[in-house]
């Protein structure tokens, strides 16, 4: 897909992922959008020059994304295992519980470990997921609230894992 088609298609974003967006370093290149959902992230972020890859872990949801992102990378399978490290320099994973942010990177230490950065955007346990983290190596460099609707949302972007 081209980079006007891109822009054609690149909507609005609510305020919930227009934080996200904002998160993605400006200096990145390429991304993972773990959980994709409808797509309208790994649109933005395309449009916006990056190289995509948007990812979802079953065949319904990636049959939806494959529709509304034609021409872009997207992925059927769980997690970041779907991604072979140093691929992407920093990957997305919005809009799912801190525990599952925390399982999913956890679960892939060798693509985890090779990320310069990752935008994080949990749905609650935000401060557990903070903590797990920490404990684990990496550092947050920047922590936001995006508000949308009645409903609070904590944006992170965390970088400097520490490989052991």
């Amino acid at each position: 897909m081209s980079g006007p088609e891109l822009r054609r298609l690149a909507t609005r974003l609510p305020a919930r992922l227009a934080a996200v967006a904002a998160a993605v370093p400006g200096r990145a290149r390429s991304v993972a959008d773990v959980g994709a959902g409808d797509g309208q992230l790994a649109r933005h972020l395309a449009a916006r020059g990056l190289r995509v890859v948007a990812t979802e872990r079953r065949p319904p949801s990636y049959a939806r994304l494959r529709v509304a992102l034609p021409g872009l990378d997207c992925r059927l399978g769980e997690g970041l295992e779907v991604l072979r490290p140093g691929e992407v320099e920093g990957v997305v994973l919005a809009g799912m519980g801190g525990h599952s942010i925390a399982r999913i990177v956890d679960a892939s230490p060798a693509v985890a470990g090779a990320l310069d950065w990752l935008v994080l955007q949990p749905q609650q346990h935000a401060d557990r997921l903070v903590a797990w983290l920490e404990a684990a190596g990496w550092r947050i460099d920047a922590r936001d609230i995006a508000v949308q609707g009645r409903r609070s949302y904590t944006v992170l972007l965390v970088t400097g894992h520490e490989r052991s």
